[in-house]
């Protein structure tokens, strides 16, 4: 998919319904669906998160988002690929306001330059218990990528085209802190391995774009 016109691509997102839960369930790891009312009535005591999916032309003008894999640290999501975002403080207006401050803080994408487009279906994160609500937004140039050392290890540029590449749906064995062999469905870009929320919320992307005309 190329970089046309990216004003007109984010109206025509903009004006789609939500793919929803239906597509989160798509990547959603086997052993989490059997807690499914858990992902559609989150805990009272759930932490607020926001992320951010930002669309932008690449040097070559074709259309690309940006994931991180964060650093190693005593954590649950210790090492994962996931999308710039984090926490809601105090000090945030809301929950946008969370995405765009912690992906300036962590990839160095100058707030001005990111453009809303929609906000995509929250999604519960239970090890870490985090209801995290996804922004799609798009800027109108490549950023100037600068990553924040204590807690992104590198930043990792995606073609958009690998998301709607069939081929890139695969099945894996992970294991994290809270999941030891276990196989899920994953996202697999080169040598990247994308699954659990961070695979949820880019389903939803994969299927709004399937809708566009």
């Amino acid at each position: 998919m190329e970089m046309n016109d990216i004003k007109l691509l984010a109206t025509k997102l903009e004006e789609i319904p939500r793919p929803g839960k239906i597509a989160h369930l798509k990547m959603a790891p086997k052993f989490r669906i059997s807690s499914i009312d858990i992902f559609l009535n989150p805990p009272k005591d759930a932490k607020q998160a926001a992320v951010m999916i930002l669309l932008y032309p690449d040097k070559m003008g074709e259309l690309s988002f940006s994931l991180i894999q964060r650093t190693q640290y005593n954590g649950k999501h210790s090492g994962q690929i996931s999308f710039p975002g984090g926490k809601t403080e105090q000090n945030d207006d809301s929950l946008w306001q969370t995405a765009l401050r912690e992906t300036q803080e962590e990839i160095g994408v100058v707030q001005s330059e990111v453009n809303f487009i929609k906000e995509l279906t929250p999604t519960f994160i239970p090890p870490s218990n985090f209801h995290v609500f996804p922004f799609l937004s798009y800027s109108q140039n490549q950023p100037e990528f600068i990553p924040e050392l204590d807690e992104v290890d590198h930043i990792i540029q995606i073609p958009l085209k690998l998301l709607m590449d069939d081929l890139s749906v695969q099945k894996g064995i992970i294991s994290a802190s809270y999941a030891k062999a276990k196989e899920v469905p994953m996202f697999v870009f080169g040598d990247y391995e994308v699954w659990g929320a961070t695979a949820m919320i880019l389903s939803e992307l994969r299927e709004l774009l399937r809708l566009v005309k």
